[in-house]
């Protein structure tokens, strides 16, 4: 008989990568907490929290604000699979990883993808959507707000104007700076914004919060075709976190009491303290590079950039 591993003891490390950053202690006691039926009522309460929670830390009115379950990406993916048809035209505004993600992610849904790109460090200038714009009817803008591969920090308010003007969404990747900057959802007028949990929110990788406007809503009824996927359908996503209580799929319950907790946590800390918190640690560590004589040998880590999300678990003093 083959040998039984023993105990699960994972070393002690600190994440400092771009992957998940460090838990918040409060939200792996949260996720340790006894497991409750997808449709218990005190899960249907946690439940309507989450979303109300979300709202809060979206900054956001919209009726829509819930996790779609996987990470960051299979949130993306739930909003363009779910809003575009095959022949609809896209805007992706390109100036690294992630932009090329969701350029990738728009051709998989049989989209048109029309790339405006920049050079990796640089945002993307308005100028040149707008020129991408008006060469075509377009469904969607997709940007990145925060490019996890460079640290660039893409204004959004421009871009929606642009968008709306031609009958467009904006749709931008949130994943990296939801809980660690200022993602004015309703303010900047942005009609889909996707995050991911594993960055500055402090919590284990596994939820992608999303949350979409009337605007976005009426595109969804619109459709001429069957949204592809079953699994990321936020047609029938967003009626699992409705009072229908539609039984989608079970809900990865530990990981929204986990969310939970730490949208809680944003909120106890309040927005305008986590995102200074974020900001004097981002200043820190580009201070630190420079004092090592390291700053050449990396991306540009600029003065606006993206937080450092790996730092975004410690407590405040």
């Amino acid at each position: 008989m083959a040998d039984v591993p023993g105990d699960l003891l994972p070393g002690p490390r600190i994440l400092l990568g771009p992957g998940p950053s460090m838990a918040d202690p409060r939200v792996l006691r949260a996720m340790a907490t006894p497991l409750l039926g997808q449709f218990d009522p005190e899960f249907t309460a946690v439940m309507n929290e989450v979303m109300a929670l979300l709202r809060a830390v979206f900054q956001t009115d919209n009726e829509r604000a819930f996790p779609v379950p996987g990470t960051g990406r299979a949130g993306l993916e739930a909003a363009m699979v779910s809003l575009l048809e095959p022949g609809d035209r896209v805007v992706v505004a390109e100036c690294g990883r992630f932009g090329l993600l969701m350029i990738e992610i728009a051709e998989r849904c049989g989209a048109t993808v029309v790339p405006v790109r920049a050079e990796w460090g640089r945002t993307v200038e308005p100028a040149a959507v707008a020129k991408a714009l008006e060469a075509g009817p377009t469904r969607m803008v997709a940007v990145v707000h925060g490019e996890t591969s460079t640290g660039v920090l893409q204004p959004l308010d421009e871009l929606a104007r642009l968008a709306h003007a031609h009958d467009a969404l904006l749709m931008t990747d949130a994943v990296v700076t939801l809980g660690g900057c200022e993602v004015a959802t309703d303010r900047w007028d942005a009609d889909v914004v996707v995050a991911g949990t594993q960055k500055c929110l402090s919590c284990p990788s596994g939820l992608a919060p999303i949350t979409y406007n009337a605007r976005a809503e009426a595109v969804l009824g619109n459709r001429r075709t069957k949204i592809r996927s079953n699994y990321l359908d936020l047609v029938q996503l967003q009626r699992y976190w409705s009072p229908d209580r539609f039984n989608h799929h079970t809900a990865p319950t530990s990981m929204v009491f986990g969310l939970r907790e730490a949208l809680r946590a944003c909120l106890v800390e309040g927005l305008e303290a986590r995102f200074e918190r974020h900001r004097l640690h981002g200043a820190a560590l580009r201070a630190g590079l420079e004092v090592m004589g390291c700053a050449s040998s990396v991306l540009r880590l600029r003065a606006d950039g993206c937080p450092s999300s790996h730092l975004s678990w410690s407590r405040p003093a």
